[in-house]
């Protein structure tokens, strides 16, 4: 009878251990949400548009530059998708380390319809992570979290599934 009882004892002790460790897992994955960071102020095209008013839906940020040969590869891509029902009002472009009249000859170029911020010194791209090269796209959570980054031109599927995911 005793040795039930400590048998019983360790198993609900073993048991208390495994909740708790399983709940330290989920706070430590609750811990690695990744927020997004600010955008530039300055808008090359449309409104300004800050992290706060694209909470509530997913959101898929191009980074891109006129000067950048794979951004003028994917730019027909990239407009079809923001146009298309999937990407309507969820597509933002921001243009890092671009000057002079290129940036709008490539929006006229490209016929680009949705909003593009000005990031002239790369700083808000550094701080999205925007290390391996031009075009990356960073998808948007509805709560303002970044669940994915994706470097190289895009095509309208991948683009596609990868906004579904982020909703």
């Amino acid at each position: 009878m005793k040795l039930l009882r400590h048998r019983l004892a360790l198993r609900v002790a073993l048991a208390a251990l495994a909740l708790a460790l399983l709940g330290y897992g989920l706070a430590a994955q609750a811990s690695k949400v990744n927020p997004a960071p600010s955008l530039p102020t300055g808008a090359l095209q449309g409104n300004p548009v800050t992290v706060g008013s694209l909470r509530g839906h997913a959101e898929a940020i191009v980074f891109f530059a006129s000067w950048c040969g794979p951004c003028r590869k994917e730019a027909s891509a990239a407009e079809r998708f923001a146009t298309s029902r999937a990407g309507r009002g969820r597509v933002l472009g921001v243009d890092d380390s671009d000057f002079g009249s290129g940036p709008r000859n490539f929006l006229r170029t490209y016929s680009w319809t949705f909003p593009v911020l000005r990031d002239p010194d790369g700083t808000v791209s550094d701080s999205y992570g925007v290390a391996s090269g031009l075009p990356t796209w960073v998808f948007i959570n509805p709560r303002g979290n970044i669940v994915e980054r994706i470097s190289g031109p895009q095509s309208f599927g991948s683009l596609t599934r990868y906004l579904r995911h982020a909703a």
